[in-house]
């Protein structure tokens, strides 16, 4: 018995050291009750004001969002950082991070042309509820899409720095996923949150990584209340 209670507390002492990682599973895994409570509260409350086209186009126009704009170096560069392979990319006649562009890019593009059949499919199954936007809000669309990029690329870079400060910076990882999930708009429309919730997302630029152009391109959001700081 002794040796059992010996491997739980080597168990315990490993949990506290790390407890950054283990605190962010936590608040990964009450993402989906803090979501779905904050979508039927809207509903019980009436203030659901948004059609069936707006949100199957919003969630589709997200997905696409997202394989546009991410950038997941910071996911891999820090094992790297740690065991000295790193240094392959001094070596390079490219400045560093901005090497990392064109890295990224090659990913993306083996990656969009698997989502590419899969996109198709779901604009067939779901194009009679499909809404697109006009020139203007086009155009906005796309303008969102560049500042998507830079706000998810520095937040790369940055998690990406301090793995020469830190030994794991995985919870980093894992807290922009959060925050990018659940203050950008990936799972929830930010429309939907509780009044006395949205000045944490509103106060905050990850918004503008899903929420602020599928909103202006499915029509959710005026330009206007796009460009301002915070949303009406």
């Amino acid at each position: 018995m002794r040796k059992y209670l010996a491997l739980a507390r080597a168990e315990l002492l490993n949990a506290i050291q790390e407890k950054e990682e283990i605190l962010i599973w936590i608040i990964i895994e009450a993402i989906p009750v803090f979501v779905m409570g904050s979508l039927w509260l809207a509903n019980s409350h009436n203030l659901i004001q948004v059609s069936i086209s707006e949100m199957v186009t919003y969630y589709l126009v997200v997905m696409i969002i997202n394989r546009l704009t991410e950038f997941y170096f910071d996911e891999y560069v820090q094992d790297e950082i740690r065991d000295g392979t790193f240094s392959r990319y001094l070596l390079k006649p490219v400045s560093t991070p901005w090497l990392f562009i064109p890295v990224t890019l090659g990913r993306k593009l083996f990656a969009n042309v698997i989502l590419l059949p899969i996109l198709v499919l779901m604009v067939v199954a779901f194009r009679q509820y499909l809404v697109f936007p006009g020139l203007a809000a086009g155009l906005l669309f796309v303008v969102f899409l560049f500042i998507s990029s830079f706000i998810r690329y520095s937040l790369s870079v940055l998690i990406t720095t301090a793995g020469f400060y830190w030994e794991q910076t995985y919870s980093l990882v894992h807290l922009r996923w959060i925050l990018e999930t659940v203050a950008g708009g990936y799972v929830l429309p930010l429309i939907f949150y509780p009044e006395w919730l949205r000045f944490i997302p509103d106060s905050l630029p990850f918004k503008y990584i899903y929420f602020i152009p599928a909103a202006v391109f499915t029509g959710m959001i005026t330009a206007r209340e796009a460009t301002i700081p915070v949303l009406i």
